[in-house]
């Protein structure tokens, strides 16, 4: 076969085409059948795998550890995070805990349900993970409403409520501004009159206004759950998505709570990616298919060539897909982009048997006879074409980075799909559909250009080498992107939620994780991480063990001496406490007037009282005597009081303190800390945001030479970005290496060689420049353009290199030949296929489809400008004569 290619003598035996027309119905009626049944294999065996880090080699040190890791707390794996967002503490926690009930009975789906802080412990023990400062300040805080809450406690309703406020504000001996915390609840209870008369009930926090910050309870409130997940079906998050979802509605949580749920975590990302990336694919494969077929019908100026082209893609598209799911056995993130990329490389080969079909009738071969020498002087090239392109995937296959190694495979085999399917069934589909003889080829290109490049041909290689030298400049600025978030949908929830939680470092997604043997190594390496100037906290079990407890008891048995017990509100139901709860408010009405008009009354008090009276002026207007009074009255209770209840109820409870150990802990808190083998968990949590590289890069780098097996996602994202970064450098290496080495075999001459390679090469170059300019980052999905580009835009080169041989002598300018014209169409086709891609809404495929388009469009300048530009001046073929074939 080298041999063959070598001498530019047909490598396929003289019977094979004659023998293909011969028997072109049979043949296709075989052909139909056979991809009839794999096709249908095909649908019913194929999934699609969005586990990206399993697309990395698990023989990698950092792998092994991360799999130890996961081994021991196989809790923290590929868990579900259900964030509950809202403005008031007390409704997120309530609405967070029936939620996380109502989930836990959802046995067969959820391994497990976590609710961090939920547990009767932490309800009891709250106040002692204070320290001692902020739990006097909390002691301060609550004796400043601890007269109001006394009061109330006598009548806890909205009547005792307006009793309370009206004993307040008539004493005239009592400085309001003096008490922070009275200012604020007379400002809180103008709100809530305000809100419930424009019809809308936000139950007032009192949480905030009673408790410190420190002792609050946040505005996001996390269920971290453990699904049972199925690896055997397509969606295997899915199920438990829904169920979140269902619930969600079913306890009617947004409307009754005012609060906001939102889902993320890595199984709920790779099921958001792999619905989007099916839809996307699904659709861009459409979309490139149709784009094809407009390219062809104006590059071959025929429906039937076009029918025939589209269909012997369509057909080795199949075949290579079947081969894919015997193989493989699933697709991957990366290796289903393999689908467009087929499109857009594979109709080259019927391009151009296609036009050199038509070449050759337009110079009067009989239709049979054109169809024999079409395949004869195009099959070594497009041979040529299919091996080096298949060598240029193949570099991927010895790579650690599994999900690309596949895509090499796959898409390496697909080029001799194609090859063999554009020898066989093209032929006889063409022979069947004969297209009508013209005297020129369509859509000719080569008239005005040709003459440019004759006429500035040294201008142009000038210019070539001194752009790729200012180019040099721009390299430094290529970088790599290894925050897998950032491939995924961004409009997506679980992205979006995830990039919140990265903007506190205590609720990032991302932490290290160190595994020790025992307590105190435990202790001592989370005292030692405390101290870098990277690291927010260092956590182990004993974080969970206050400290002080003794110190902290007694002043928690001073705080409960003044405390009152919780009272049970009386909830408003008939008419006479309605009538009670507007003659009280009246009242109050009445007094605040006349502490208004009180010349003891402060700026600062006065500005309260007259704003709440504003406001219960406002409501009283709307009172028109009716039963909906008693509504709006209903809706003033429970925006008043129901979080009142709550607070006071768990205030209560936290008076019961009492020391604690680690024997006390809640098992779930514990299992995430200690493992079943006694193995202790460090969990090291960043200082700055790590969606920037840096900042991922400096806390990894910082933390490593402390803790060698530190591991999770920090430390498996860098090292998966370095051994991709290797891996991808290694096969652009290896590529060129062999498609080097391939070339020198089939060609005569290293001259040759290199005449191939250099459109390439200033291509590829090109690309990265431009990649850095419009700062386009290399990531985990984009970065196959480097070693794939050598695969594509070798075959460019191999048919303009081969047509300047063929046509040694002729007189035709090589831009006005049928393979040019294949070419270009060829790069167009290409060109619409990967710019489909550049419109999917999951970003690394889309930065894939970018890539691979710019370096598609500056190999079609390399190959048929700058190309036929050198040659003008220096054409080793030049003085070799051969009759030519023209149009």
């Amino acid at each position: 076969m080298f041999k063959c290619l070598k001498n530019n003598t047909p490598c396929l035996a003289k019977w094979w085409i004659p023998w293909v027309l011969k028997h072109s119905p049979g043949l296709l009626l075989l052909i139909l059948c056979a991809t009839g049944v794999l096709l249908f294999f095909t649908i019913q065996n194929f999934k699609i795998d969005t586990d990206l880090t399993e697309m990395i080699s698990n023989d990698l040190p950092f792998r092994q550890t991360v799999k130890k890791f996961h081994k021991e707390f196989p809790d923290l794996v590929g868990a579900i995070v259900v964030v509950v967002n809202g403005d008031i503490p007390e409704q997120v926690r309530q609405a967070r805990n029936i939620l996380g009930e109502r989930l836990q009975k959802e046995t067969k789906v959820f391994k497990s349900v976590y609710m961090p802080g939920s547990d009767p412990f932490f309800n009891k023990n709250g106040l002692l993970y204070l320290n001692t400062q902020e739990l006097e300040q909390q002691g301060d805080s609550l004796s400043e409403m601890q007269p109001f809450l006394a009061l109330l406690s006598q009548d806890f309703s909205l009547t005792g409520l307006f009793a309370v406020l009206k004993q307040i504000v008539s004493q005239q001996d009592i400085p309001i501004n003096d008490n922070a915390k009275l200012i604020q609840l007379l400002t809180i209870v103008g709100d809530a009159f305000s809100n419930v008369g424009r019809g809308k009930t936000y139950p007032m926090s009192w949480q905030n206004l009673m408790l410190e910050k420190t002792a609050t309870s946040p505005k996001s409130q996390f269920i971290i759950l453990q699904p049972a997940l199925n690896s055997q079906v397509m969606h295997p998050a899915k199920q438990g998505i829904t169920i979140i979802r269902e619930a969600t509605k079913e306890l009617q949580l947004n409307e009754k709570y005012g609060i906001r749920i939102s889902i993320t975590g890595k199984p709920v990302i790779s099921y958001e990616d792999l619905r989007s990336v099916r839809t996307d694919i699904t659709i861009a494969s459409l979309v490139s298919f149709f784009l094809v077929g407009i390219v062809l019908y104006f590059g071959l100026g025929s429906m039937r060539l076009v029918c025939a082209g589209l269909a012997t893609l369509l057909t080795g598209l199949i075949w290579t897909i079947g081969f894919a799911i015997l193989l493989v056995g699933s697709l991957n993130m990366i290796s289903v982009t393999f689908v467009v990329l087929f499109i857009g490389l594979a109709i080259d080969y019927s391009i151009q048997i296609s036009l050199r079909y038509k070449e050759l009738l337009a110079c009067s071969r009989q239709h049979q006879q054109a169809i024999v020498e079409a395949i004869s002087t195009t099959g070594n090239t497009l041979l040529i074409c299919s091996i080096s392109t298949a060598i240029g995937f193949y570099a991927f296959v010895p790579t650690a980075y599994v999900g690309a190694s596949e895509l090499g495979l796959i898409a390496g085999t697909g080029m001799f799909f194609i090859f063999l399917a554009s020898i066989s069934m093209l032929p006889a589909l063409i022979n069947l559909m004969p297209a009508k003889k013209s005297t020129s080829l369509p859509f000719s290109i080569g008239n005005s250009i040709s003459i440019l490049l004759v006429k500035y041909a040294r201008l142009l290689v000038a210019a070539a080498i001194i752009s790729a030298l200012t180019a040099i400049a721009v390299l430094p600025r290529i970088s790599f992107d290894a925050n897998p978030f950032h491939l995924s949908d961004q409009r997506s929830e679980s992205i979006r939620t995830a990039m919140q939680l990265f903007q506190d470092g205590k609720t990032s997604p991302w932490t290290i994780s160190v595994l020790t043997s025992n307590r105190l190594e435990a202790l001592k390496l989370a005292e030692q991480l405390k101290q870098l100037p990277e690291v927010v906290a260092a956590v182990t079990i004993d974080n969970f063990i206050p400290k002080n407890q003794d110190e902290k008891l007694e002043q928690i048995e001073d705080i409960a001496m003044f405390m009152p017990a919780a009272p049970k509100r009386q909830i408003p139901e008939a008419v006479h406490q309605y009538q009670r709860s507007k003659e009280a408010l009246a009242e109050l009405s009445l007094a605040l007037h006349a502490r208004i008009s009180s010349d003891k009354t402060s700026t600062l008090e006065l500005s309260a009282i007259r704003d709440l009276a504003d406001k219960i002026h406002d409501f009283n207007i709307l009172l028109t005597g009716s039963k909906q009074d008693i509504l709006l009255f209903n809706r003033l209770d429970s925006t008043l009081l129901s979080n009142l209840e709550i607070l006071l109820n768990r205030l209560n409870m936290l008076m019961e303190a009492t020391s604690v150990d680690v024997s006390q802990l809640p098992q779930d808190l514990v299992s995430r800390y200690i493992s079943d083998n006694n193995n202790y968990r460090v969990q090291v949590f960043p200082r700055d945001d790590l969606r920037e590289i840096e900042n991922l890069k400096n806390f990894v780098a910082s933390i490593l030479p402390i803790a060698p097996e530190a591991t999770d996602q920090p430390v498996t994202i860098l090292g998966a970005g370095k051994t991709i970064v290797s891996a991808f450098r290694n096969a652009s290496i290896l590529a060129f290496i062999l498609i080097t080495i391939f070339l020198r075999m089939v060609m005569k001459s290293w001259a040759e060689v290199l005449l191939v390679l250099t459109p390439l090469l200033l291509a590829l170059y090109y690309t990265m420049t431009l990649a850095a300019l419009m700062n386009i980052s290399f990531n985990f999905a984009n970065i196959i353009v480097v070693p794939l580009i050598l695969g594509i835009g070798v075959d460019s080169s191999i048919h303009v290199v081969h047509r300047f041989k063929e046509a040694q002598g002729e007189k035709i300018h090589i831009l006005k030949t049928s393979t040019t014209r294949g070419v270009l169409f060829s790069s167009l086709t290409t060109i619409m296929s990967f710019g489909s891609l550049s419109f999917m809404h999951h970003a690394g495929t889309a930065s894939m489809g970018k890539l691979l388009t710019l370096s598609v469009t500056l190999i079609i300048f390399c190959t048929l400008i700058l190309l036929p530009a050198y040659l003008e001046l220096n054409n080793p073929y030049r003085k070799k004569q051969k009759p030519p074939i023209s149009n």
